[in-house]
């Protein structure tokens, strides 16, 4: 018998250093940003991974992280982004709303079935597993529920200056940090079906982050855009919120 099985050692000092969230993050592979899935009777949910209209963050093909039907995040950056998942060996992924990659994903995302998404994607702090997740508003059910989330981000000096050569009235701006927000799962039907879509209500309890250099490192990051506002990465994580 291992004498190790007939010890206690529950009263042990703690057997790590360094934060649970941070060892989530080495476990992961490659440099993808992970994501907030609103799961709509997708592979996930048909394999009893999750339930229907929970939020998760997907690990694998066959594993992902069930968060709920709500979830609380504190966003901390905003950027345009289309996607087209036509080809999943070869996803394309435009950041510049004024390229022509953007703009055709836009025109051929009304076409049945043509794997394009385009809208805002947030970079967001998700309280229960405390990482920086992709938090996007792609369809045409969740693109005008993304204007509840504008108002929970981080306003600076530079962002009040932009405004304000825009000319936007900024006489009652002032600059703050990001707020939290909860994210609902709500229903919605047309004649077609139903499906579930996300809801943003106000988050009454804070989220603290990280330290100061680890958050401006991730915002970096995230607003980083490669090969001119386009990218060609192959993905297979097809299935995305509505």
């Amino acid at each position: 018998m291992n004498e190790l099985a007939t010890l206690d050692l529950s009263n042990l000092p703690s057997t790590q250093v360094g934060s649970d969230a941070a060892f989530e993050t080495l476990t992961e592979g490659g440099d993808f940003l992970g994501y907030i899935k609103l799961c709509n009777s997708d592979k996930y949910v048909k394999k009893e991974k999750i339930k229907n209209g929970h939020f998760g963050i997907p690990k694998t093909k066959e594993e992902v992280i069930d968060l709920g039907p709500s979830i609380d995040v504190l966003p901390l950056a905003r950027r345009p982004k289309a996607l087209d998942l036509s080809d999943t060996s070869a996803i394309v992924t435009s950041y510049d709303e004024t390229s022509d990659v953007f703009k055709d994903i836009v025109e051929r995302s009304s076409q049945k079935d043509s794997g394009c998404q385009w809208g805002t994607s947030f970079l967001v702090l998700e309280r229960s597993t405390g990482r920086f997740l992709e938090l996007y508003f792609g369809t045409v059910s969740c693109r005008p529920e993304a204007k509840n989330v504008f108002p929970a981000l981080p306003l600076t000096k530079s962002d009040i200056d932009r405004k304000a050569n825009a000319g936007a009235d900024v006489s009652d701006l002032e600059p703050h940090g990001p707020f939290p927000v909860t994210v609902k799962a709500g229903w919605k039907e047309n004649k077609k079906g139903g499906w579930y879509s996300p809801v943003v209500t106000k988050c009454s309890t804070a989220i603290k982050p990280p330290a100061s250099d680890v958050v401006v490192k991730q915002i970096i990051k995230f607003l980083t855009v490669k090969n001119d506002g386009a990218e060609k990465v192959t993905d297979t994580r097809k299935e995305r919120a509505r």
